[in-house]
């Protein structure tokens, strides 16, 4: 029971929310793919990839962490989404990345 109270819920639930279940549901929108990929994959997804890694600083993660969400994003583009939404996967990770580093110099 003492692994229940170290599991960080912002991490997993909003990696999946942003990973996963905002993509599925974004290509059900009544919108060209041209704006669903602008505002879900590109505008939410990278300004939550930038909070994920302000967040994974504050909390002292370990390492991998930074690699949950591009895991859940291409498991769900793999199944769901276009082929060329594979390597937004990568951006999130360089970005969730870029996000954290440059926080340790400060």
């Amino acid at each position: 029971m003492n692994w229940i109270k170290k599991v960080d819920y912002y991490l997993w639930g909003g990696s999946l929310l942003f990973g996963v279940l905002l993509p599925v549901l974004g290509i059900r929108l009544p919108i060209t793919h041209a704006m669903w990929v602008g505002v879900v994959l590109v505008i939410i997804n990278g300004c939550f990839s930038v909070w994920l890694g302000g967040h994974l600083y504050r909390t002292g993660a370990r390492w991998w962490t930074l690699f949950i969400l591009p895991i859940f994003f291409i498991v769900a583009a793999y199944v769901w989404l276009p082929p060329y939404t594979y390597y937004f996967a990568l951006a999130y990770l360089a970005i969730t990345y870029l996000s954290c580093s440059l926080r340790k110099q400060d």
